[in-house]
């Protein structure tokens, strides 16, 4: 159900996650109210109140907390993305400083694994896997640096650069991979439980109209911000999360470099 939502496009998503957490609030409180009602209203109104505000206030704050842990991750994601951009860059760079004739084919290929980043990989970490064109010209340009032979101190000390901007560019790789494997935090599912428990405590109160709106307010906000946390912890889909912006302007600058 999840991967579904996930899958649609964003104010779809969206829609159907506010619709579905409505519905299933207003069935919960409307089947409490059948229930209550059998038994001394004014007797549980007290103790059903505080219970209401004690869940209520769980609630939101467990909603906080996996808004705040999505925000994290996805802060990690964007920080590796531009970390990674930033390591191609300087390979690129001293590339070009080590020998700008014998290191043209390898330069080339620097411009490729850019580039199926941008086109090959975006799209498998969508369906929470590495491209394997990237992986290939990753693989290609780790062998070409490996085949390089310095010869003078300064291509060695140039060499110790690269190669350790290739470790790097691993490393934040690896990160984006990570991303996209990331589940929604655990604690998704006790706050759908604890929404649906605030839902029943309001089977206290009778279904005025005023209440109806509030309560129709309140799932519907409550359904928005569980899509926002749900989308959030996989970024790779839809439109909300990272985008490869860093990629392509990487690209640009590249391709105007290699002419």
């Amino acid at each position: 159900m999840i991967d579904y939502v996930l899958s649609l496009p964003t104010w779809a998503g969206c829609g159907l996650s506010m619709v579905a957490a409505t519905v299933a609030g207003l069935a919960v409180y409307f089947i409490f109210y059948k229930f209550i009602l059998k038994y001394k209203r004014e007797d549980l109104k007290d103790p059903t109140s505080s219970l209401f505000r004690v869940v209520g206030m769980l609630v939101s704050l467990m909603l906080a907390l996996a808004f705040a842990e999505v925000m994290g991750d996805l802060k990690t994601i964007r920080n590796a993305i531009q970390r990674e951009a930033v390591a191609i860059s300087d390979i690129f760079a001293v590339l070009k400083l080590y020998d700008l004739e014998k290191t043209q084919e390898i330069r080339t290929t620097v411009f490729y694994y850019a580039q199926a980043v941008i086109d090959d990989d975006w799209k498998e970490l969508a369906d929470d896997k590495l491209g394997q064109q990237a992986a290939a010209l990753k693989s290609q340009l780790a062998q070409g640096v490996m085949n390089l032979k310095p010869t003078t101190s300064f291509q060695k000390d140039l060499m110790s650069l690269i190669m350790a901007d290739i470790d790097l560019l691993s490393d934040y790789r690896f990160i984006r991979l990570e991303g996209a494997l990331a589940k929604p935090p655990i604690y998704v599912y006790i706050i759908v439980f604890g929404f649906l428990v605030t839902m029943a405590c309001f089977g206290a109160y009778n279904p005025q109209p005023p209440l109806i709106a509030l309560v129709t307010l309140y799932t519907l906000f409550v359904g928005l911000v569980l899509y926002i946390v749900l989308q959030l912890s996989d970024p790779f889909q839809g439109d909300i999360g990272v985008d490869p912006s860093a990629f392509e302007y990487l690209v640009n600058r590249l391709k105007s470099d290699l002419g």
